[in-house]
């Protein structure tokens, strides 16, 4: 189930919004630490045991695979490509 998810501007600014909510950063802040590449920065405000486990799957194909192939998350990016 090898899908490519290509989300329009305004998705991607709903998830960005969702994000830095749920984060508490402002959503202009994260997308230049994500544009730079700055995972610190990005997980900055998260406790330690989740920063560990998102470097963790950062670092393992195999492991971001396995949770984009899961039905919940298929479910959760169709719903926010409003399909």
């Amino acid at each position: 189930m090898n899908q490519q998810f290509n989300l329009s501007q305004k998705q991607m600014e709903l998830l960005m919004s969702l994000a830095s909510k749920k984060m508490g950063k402002n959503p202009e802040q994260m997308r230049q630490q994500l544009q730079s590449g700055d995972l610190q920065g990005l997980l900055g405000g998260l406790p330690q045991g989740q920063q560990q486990r998102i470097q963790q799957l950062m670092n393992d194909p195999a492991a971001i695979q396995q949770l984009i192939s899961n039905p919940k998350v298929q479910q959760l990016l169709q719903g926010l490509m409003g399909k």
